[in-house]
């Protein structure tokens, strides 16, 4: 009992009109005896006098400081020579304590409050390999402190999503939760964020934003999993901006719509926790990237894309490129998501005229065995019942050939569309897709440069193979509860 103690301290404080007096009392002070005291002096300094049992601490400086944007699968040396270069850190008050070599990041702490600002504001404005750093202040969680029944939220913004209404979330959260709690993906990305988390025993997470978004939250999830304490935290969305598939599957809705941010936090800690598979997706080019000179470069080196969503080829993937398009040149007039629907319908009016021989121009494989496609203009694999904003792709009916799909199942679903005009009947809810198969191992080879998209990234695939198969452990998603649901409708 006497060396607890001794940790502690007894802290008179006299909170006057003009100023704060704070004084710490003897160990063997009696509180009823300075009372008496004070009294006898004034009872108003006697009211405005109160004590505090404060735990002995030194004051340590210690600035944790994120450091991100560095070329990745360096060694530590490394990285701390490319900081002495580049940024004149004192090593004497700066040294590297983690280092992220997949990511090309660091974790710097530094005991000395003028070198940590001379750093953080250096950082900013400085690039590396032609690649601008970035720099996160995080905080220390003293993860022995938590309570052990006890599940904090990490909270990940992207105030890009969803015109402005990433930009308000993120100041509503900071206000609702510890600011501590809640990162700005702008700035460094998910890590900063993992990392401070990386030592909580239990907690979860809510990703503001829509699909790509999600997407590279879990992504960064997989990469640093092996680093976390709890390496699978539940994952909720708050969708932001347009398509939201996975926000609807998952009950959470086609986009925020300024309901109160506590209702959400609530909704957050009554969710149902659900597995979902994630898909790997290997893209593996036999012929130069277009534009080679003379057609000498070397093939592209394989490409590893993470899907969680879906994956189409051909028309699916042509409109997307076109949007993507559309939206470089003019990015201010794609804050609706009414207005980005509109570009997708203008574009696919222009593709109409299309002939049907997608399934010339590929051949595909599911689980080894080749499977025949018929004529058709788009191939997309579904991992979630929700495609194009909320179209049911692969239909209700039930169908002897083919398992009933599940998120968690650890097959995909392959779907075929004759053109634009079935998927608008597919969007519209009047058809679906053309079912061709369900597994969990594909080779598609490609005999010439088709557009691919997975989870609404488009771009054009070189001739050569792509390969999906199933992606490490399963992910724990949070899937809004029916009961919350129902209570919000009444």
């Amino acid at each position: 009992q006497t060396e607890c103690l001794q940790n502690f301290k007894l802290v008179e404080v006299l909170m006057g009109s003009k100023q704060v007096q704070r004084m710490v009392l003897d160990d063997q002070e009696l509180i009823l005896n300075r009372l008496k005291d004070i009294r006898k002096t004034s009872i108003r300094q006697m009211n405005q006098t109160r004590f505090y049992i404060v735990e002995n601490s030194k004051s340590i400086v210690r600035v944790n400081l994120f450091v991100g944007g560095l070329p990745p699968q360096l060694s530590p040396e490394e990285y701390t020579n490319i900081l002495k270069d580049e940024l004149a850190i004192k090593t004497n008050v700066v040294s590297v304590t983690h280092v992220y070599q997949a990511q090309g990041a660091v974790v710097l702490e530094i005991s000395c409050f003028s070198e940590a600002e001379r750093i953080y504001m250096l950082v900013k404005d400085t690039t590396v390999n032609d690649k601008p750093l970035n720099a996160v202040v995080i905080p220390e969680v003293m993860a022995s402190k938590i309570p052990q029944n006890c599940c904090p939220l990490l909270v990940f913004v992207n105030p890009k999503s969803g015109g402005l209404k990433g930009r308000d979330l993120l100041y509503s959260f900071r206000k609702l939760l510890n600011p501590h709690q809640v990162f700005e993906l702008t700035n460094g990305g998910p890590l900063p964020g993992f990392h401070t988390f990386s030592k909580v025993p239990s907690f979860r997470v809510l990703v503001c934003g829509g699909d790509g978004t999600v997407g590279w939250v879990l992504g960064a999830l997989e990469e640093i999993r092996h680093k976390l304490v709890c390496s699978e935290p539940s994952v909720a969305i708050l969708p932001l901006g347009t398509g939201n598939d996975l926000g609807r599957v998952l009950r959470w809705g086609a986009g925020y719509s300024g309901e109160d941010p506590y209702s959400i936090l609530v909704s957050v800690d009554e969710a149902d926790d659900v597995l979902m598979d994630r898909w790997t997706i290997l893209l593996d080019a036999e012929e130069p990237a277009e534009g080679a000179e003379n057609g000498v470069a070397e093939p592209e080196p394989p490409k590893i894309v993470q899907m969680n969503n879906y994956c189409g080829l051909g028309i699916d993937a042509e409109l997307s490129l076109d949007f993507h398009h559309a939206r470089e040149e003019e990015p201010g007039k794609f804050n609706s998501r009414f207005h980005n629907k509109g570009v997708y319908v203008k574009v696919g009016l222009q593709k109409i005229s299309h002939t049907r021989n997608l399934h010339k121009d590929i051949k595909l494989q599911v689980d080894q065995h080749e499977v025949e496609l018929p004529s058709i203009e788009g191939l997309i694999f579904i991992n979630i019942p929700s495609w194009g904003s909320g179209a049911d792709l692969w239909g209700s009916e039930s169908d002897n050939r083919f398992e009933k799909p599940r998120i968690d199942d650890g097959l995909l679903e392959v779907v075929g569309v004759t053109g634009v005009v079935h998927m608008g009947q597919v969007q519209g809810g009047f058809r679906s897709g053309i079912r061709i198969a369900q597994g969990s191992y594909f080779r598609v080879t490609l005999l010439k440069p088709i557009p691919v998209q997975v989870d609404g990234e488009p771009w054009i695939q070189a001739p050569g193979q792509i390969i999906i198969s199933a992606a490490g452990p399963k992910v724990h998603m949070l899937k809004k509860s029916k009961q919350k649901q129902k209570k919000t409708g009444s």
